[in-house]
């Protein structure tokens, strides 16, 4: 008996995670749809698209050597057809420390691929440390 998408979907979420804090590059890949509509948006980083540059992204940041763990909250799940949208915070730290460095605010979008559920977004956006919201430089515009 197989998982129902909600779950399927989750454990998806939770092997990226996995492959983050290893920083084991072919679990990483194995995370995605390997395709050029690949998208990845590191926070503070330009956007990065298609697998191939997805891909080069990772292995920089795994090169830095710094063994990060994250506590995943706040997780939220839409199932829409073959498309998945999951939200959630990555509460940061270095591997063995027990205070968050950093937390963020995260979407990833995975499409089903036969049975398996593939990431083909990875956004990220730091969150203001003590729930200061940054100062804003001037007034949005809309267009």
């Amino acid at each position: 008996m197989g998982m129902d998408d909600r779950s399927a979907v989750i454990a998806a979420n939770e092997r990226f995670y996995r492959a983050f804090e290893r920083r084991d590059l072919a679990a990483m890949a194995a995370c995605w749809s390997g395709t050029d509509g690949d998208a990845c948006i590191h926070p503070g980083w330009e956007p990065v698209y298609g697998n191939e540059a997805v891909m080069e992204a990772w292995a920089g940041i795994f090169a830095t050597g710094v063994p990060m763990q994250f506590t995943v909250s706040d997780l939220v799940v839409q199932l829409l057809g073959d498309i998945a949208r999951v939200h959630n915070v990555e509460n940061i730290s270095v591997a063995g420390e027990r205070e968050a460095i950093g937390r963020v605010a995260v979407t990833h979008l995975f499409l089903r691929r036969g049975s398996q559920w593939r990431m083909v977004l990875h956004h990220g956006s730091p969150i203001a440390a003590d729930g200061e919201a940054p100062e804003r430089l001037s007034e949005p515009e809309f267009h």
